[in-house]
């Protein structure tokens, strides 16, 4: 074994220095995508068919006497593949019995966000893929922006709720912009804009759209697209944490794991938002 956790490792918490029980962590939204997926939960399949009705395009005229010719109905599908993924750590027991505090309960919230954040990072990186987009490599994003998204999303004629996922750089220029051009005047939700998000990454509401943030974002693009609708998530097994014990060590092993694959189920139900 290698790159156990250690006293050595961890002598901020241990009694070598006199420290408080607390760890500030870090606070950061890393479940902001999760809610806005189509879900399928567990199946005896490694993978999961998300059904698509394929459009059978206009109606036709309809001439009394004659009857009309039939339209073939088809479907499509998109198929999300789950693959495990986690991390583990080995806390050997004379850190643990000379820390102030837990230090596996510690790891094992540290290991449990990680893998939050891993799925978060492969989550958003869907939004940079949507074939529509609006606003331009290396341009800030402004409250024009944001609107114009909306409007090409609306044009589509794709029925559902829109959300709208950014990039914290993203937000700050439309903070900024709203606060030097007035735009603020346009509704209360804009007055949320200055608090921090909060921990589900909630930024503002603009143009009858929630926006949220999240770091994972990828450095390009931001979306605006339709909850339950544009991507799909087949989870088998969310966040497990477990431990086992290494006498050996002796310590013991924590443990965190999900199980679960994402696709893209509908492209047209989202539009990126490049800056």
């Amino acid at each position: 074994m290698a790159d156990e956790t250690i006293s050595s490792g961890y002598n901020d918490v241990t009694f070598a220095a006199w420290v408080t029980s607390d760890i500030l962590d870090e606070i950061r939204p890393y479940n902001v995508m999760r809610p806005f997926f189509r879900y399928a939960g567990p199946q005896a399949s490694a993978a999961y068919d998300f059904p698509i009705q394929v459009d059978p395009g206009p109606s036709v005229a309809y001439t009394e006497g004659t009857g009309l010719a039939n339209t073939a109905l088809t479907t499509d599908k998109a198929t999300a593949t789950a693959g495990t993924r986690g991390q583990m750590a080995t806390v050997t027991d004379e850190v643990e019995e000379t820390a102030v505090l837990s230090v596996s309960s510690q790891a094992a919230a540290v290991l449990g966000r990680s893998v939050l954040e891993d799925f978060e990072t492969l989550a958003t990186a869907f939004i940079d893929d949507f074939a529509n987009t609006t606003g331009t490599d290396g341009v800030p994003t402004t409250y024009a922006t944001l609107l114009e998204a909306v409007n090409q999303l609306e044009q589509r004629d794709q029925m559902g709720t829109p959300v709208g996922v950014l990039d914290p750089v993203q937000v700050g220029d439309v903070r900024q912009d709203v606060g030097t051009s007035g735009a603020a005047l346009f509704g209360s939700g804009m007055a949320n804009a200055s608090q921090a998000a909060t921990l589900n990454g909630y930024a503002f509401t603009l143009g009858g759209v929630d926006w949220y943030q999240t770091s994972t974002v990828t450095s390009t693009a931001g979306a605006v697209f339709l909850s339950g609708i544009a991507l799909g998530l087949y989870e088998v097994r969310p966040l497990r944490i477990e431990t086992e014990r290494d006498a050996s060590l002796p310590g013991t092993e924590i443990v965190a794991t999900a199980r679960y694959g994402m696709i893209e189920i509908r492209d047209v139900a989202g539009e990126s938002i490049l800056f």
